[in-house]
């Protein structure tokens, strides 16, 4: 196995470059002109405006931005880099109280961004990872061939999935958190081992954790670790999962379904690089990259006071969501074809194919459960046919005759056998999608109305109803 490089082989590695450093505070300035020139790098400094024009009338390698700058904001550095030199990459700085601000520099097209105050190491390692060369290939990395060199078990090449290959080639080999989000099934925590594999902590480990299944009780422990004597049978020193993935990868599945009081820590965590473990009053530093995933709407979560707004915007660095596998029907034959095989592989089995009209059925249903049902389905149809092909009789009633599905795609809620309270499930629907609209619009009640549909005063009636408890509630 070959050792991942230090920071000292990545200083080599990485060439010498000419850097714009645009900050509106001058001390802050000059400790970082002194750090990046203290390895090599020639800096020139400049505030908001006159940063624009530095832009336009010289080259630079890299760009380093302050976001909040009075005049010229980072958000219009990032725009005037994009237009006059947009092979230039922009690393973005924020403070802590503006992360939205760094996720929307993200996305407006900065390759990184650093949380003040941030150490000595995390800056030289962020311009070290930016203006580290790279082959052709990677500039413009392809897809589908990025997707084979690293992650090969990332089956398909349905259009829905061109978009979040292309993104995963893009960031995988950064330090950013990524929030993977989809419906249960799709391959969230492939899309987690794939941008791990694609970056540079790769031979480092990767700690895969289901916030959902560690009990409530245990879960500080499981995550952070506890010292010897923290508590009842805590007879040894325990590494958590963060503690095993140093220096490499750690991915929180199901991340909606953490406790308040855990989210937390894991925010200082995040904040500081400090570990805590149970029963320790020291912290331990700690370089992990954290991947999250969710099927919940982390949005409406946040409107509902479940989850903390500060973590999600920290984790929401750069969202990926994982089509659903009826959005990506051309995938079903390979995918079915692989499973087939593997299915025959493992129970001994000779199906040998799957007839037409079978396969017809199958890209017909609307597969609630995604890939994991056609992983299943698929399996147990090879071990109980044993030899030749599969026909319709073969798959399940359920495969055959499909339910039909909206134009949205989403499968149509049956009613369940002991009925249902069509009032409460529509006034859920109603808060989930009002809270999710405030959300993407920053609070904004006319933007909010509009995405809605409704008029302005309609939706501000429909708050006020929300925040007032009824009779029965009071």
């Amino acid at each position: 196995m070959i050792a991942l490089p230090s920071l000292v082989d990545a200083r080599r590695e990485a060439r010498m470059g000419k850097i714009l450093l645009c900050d509106d505070e001058d001390s802050l300035c000059r400790s970082l002109g002194r750090i990046l020139r203290g390895v090599g790098h020639e800096v020139v400094t400049a505030n908001g405006p006159e940063g624009a024009v530095r832009i336009r009338e010289d080259r630079f390698d890299l760009i380093l931005t302050d976001i909040r700058m009075p005049g010229v904001d980072g958000f219009e550095i990032i725009s005037t880099a994009r237009l006059h030199a947009p092979h230039t990459p922009v690393i973005a700085m924020s403070g802590n109280a503006e992360i939205p601000d760094a996720v929307k520099a993200m996305h407006a097209g900065a390759r990184d961004f650093l949380i003040k105050p941030f150490d000595t190491k995390a800056l030289e390692e962020a311009v070290a990872a930016v203006l580290r060369p790279r082959k052709p290939v990677q500039d413009s990395p392809d897809p589908l061939d990025w997707r084979d060199r690293n992650a090969p078990w990332l089956l398909g090449a349905d259009p829905a999935m061109l978009p979040v290959l292309a993104l995963l080639s893009q960031v995988a080999d950064t330090r950013c958190t990524v929030m993977i989000t989809g419906e249960s099934g799709t391959g969230k925590e492939l899309a987690a081992r794939s941008l791990h594999a694609g970056s540079s902590r790769a031979a480092k480990p990767f700690v895969a954790v289901n916030s959902a299944a560690i009990p409530q009780t245990l879960v500080e422990s499981e995550l952070f670790g506890h010292a010897r004597g923290a508590f009842t049978g805590a007879t040894a020193s325990r590494l958590g999962k963060f503690g095993q993935a140093d220096g490499g990868t750690i991915f929180l599945d199901e991340i909606g379904e953490m406790d308040l009081s855990v989210q937390a820590k894991l925010l200082r965590l995040i904040q500081d690089g400090e570990l805590y473990p149970v029963g320790e009053e020291t912290p331990h530093k700690i370089d992990v990259r954290i991947l999250a995933a969710t099927n919940r709407n982390l949005e409406t979560e946040v409107a509902a006071g479940r989850f903390r707004a500060d973590l999600f915007w920290r984790l929401n660095v750069i969202p990926i969501e994982m089509p659903s596998l009826r959005a990506r029907t051309t995938d079903i034959v390979r995918l079915t074809e692989h499973f087939l095989a593997r299915a025959n592989e493992r129970h001994r089995r000779q199906v040998t194919a799957i007839d037409p009209q079978a396969m017809a059925l199958m890209k017909n249903y609307s597969w609630p459960g995604n890939i994991r049902e056609l992983e299943n389905l698929v399996e147990r149809m090879v071990i109980v046919k044993g030899a030749g092909v599969l026909f319709p009789a073969d798959l399940p009633a359920t495969v055959r005759t499909p339910r039909p599905t909206p134009p949205s795609g989403a499968p149509i809620p049956e009613l369940p056998e002991n009925g249902a309270d069509l009032k409460t499930i529509l006034e859920a629907v109603e808060e989930k999608m009002i809270g999710e609209a405030l959300i993407r619009t920053g609070g904004n009640k006319n933007r909010a109305a509009e995405l809605l549909g409704l008029n302005r005063t309609t939706l501000v009636e429909k708050l006020r109803r929300r925040r007032t408890p009824s009779p029965s509630q009071a």
